[in-house]
């Protein structure tokens, strides 16, 4: 048992951005004293920690893991664990099995960053999803990374060329009990491009719920025909002024557009920054961001939070 005095104390020696050990006591101590008061103690408690709360409940849910486990493998698991709750967060999705099974065969390490957990989670839970080159379910979870091969831009190489390489390499690569692994699938793409196109596919999901369908509904067909505008989807893909306009004109108010609808506006940017084909105009959107993000503080650590939470 524990009371919300003596868990508020734990609170404050334990922030959730310090080590392994603080953001596992306090974890437990969340959720010991969820199981220990009333549902009104406990959000009372939960506002006097401070903590925002969709952290709050990741830590939860750390701390209804790890008391699942007994007390000796439960500091092993705590001593591999990295020190971000995000990561820790995403390994505690793994069933429990999984999960101390991967810490003795050094699968979880401290060094291991929230999007090498987020594919190691994935690689566990769906294993078919996790291979690549059309070996289904043929992946370990455990394997080491030997070698890149790149291409250089001023050297072409069509479709059939390519085919003939991986073919190629395929063949070598049995001769000596390794597996080829596919990191790019078409072969042309670069792979910045491909990185940029994850990122804009996170902040356009971001955007999708900072302005939803049911915000979208209630625009007027008068503003939707004044913009051309007839679906959630093409005013997110509007440009960006085009995206503000059809925002301020709906609330009828510019003065409360940072305040409502900022996280949005920097969603779309973030999108925009990642999307667009020109790199000058990229390099603006960038710009244009990191001068909004100087002077709104609260939006800095909210991009920052998304982020982390995205594994970039």
């Amino acid at each position: 048992m524990i009371s919300t005095t003596d868990a508020l104390i734990i609170a404050k020696q334990n922030p959730y951005k310090g080590t392994s050990d603080q953001i596992a006591k306090l974890s437990i101590s969340i959720a010991e004293t969820f199981s220990s008061v009333s549902a009104q103690e406990f959000a009372l408690y939960k506002e006097k920690t401070g903590i925002q709360p969709k952290i709050f409940s990741k830590l939860k849910v750390i701390g209804e893991t790890l008391l699942k486990v007994e007390k000796h493998t439960r500091e092993t698991l705590i001593g591999q664990f990295p020190e971000s709750y995000t990561a820790i967060h995403i390994l505690c999705s793994l069933p429990l099995e999984n999960l101390v099974l991967a810490i003795k065969e050094g699968d979880i390490h401290p060094k291991i960053s929230v999007r090498e957990a987020s594919t190691f989670v994935q690689q566990i839970r769906f294993p078919n999803k996790g291979s690549n080159d059309g070996e289904k379910g043929r992946w370990g979870n455990k394997q080491e990374h030997l070698f890149n091969i790149v291409r250089p831009n001023d050297v072409p190489m069509s479709k059939k060329v390519i085919d003939n390489l991986k073919s190629e390499i395929r063949q070598i690569c049995l001769e000596y009990g390794a597996q080829l692994q596919v990191a790019n699938p078409s072969g042309t793409t670069p792979l910045r491009h491909q990185e940029r196109q994850e990122k804009a596919s996170y902040w356009k999901s971001i955007l999708n719920k900072e302005l939803d369908q049911k915000w979208f509904d209630k625009a007027s067909t008068s503003i939707k025909k004044q913009f051309n505008i007839s679906s959630l989807k093409e005013l997110h893909e509007a440009p960006i002024r085009t995206f503000t306009s059809f925002i301020i004109k709906v609330e009828g108010d510019k003065a409360i557009f940072w305040n409502d609808y900022g996280k949005a506006y920097i969603s779309k940017l973030q999108m925009l920054s990642e999307l667009d084909a020109d790199t000058r105009q990229r390099y603006n959107y960038r710009k244009r961001l990191n001068s909004y993000l100087q002077d709104k503080k609260d939006l800095k650590v909210w991009v920052e939070l998304v982020l982390e939470e995205g594994g970039f």
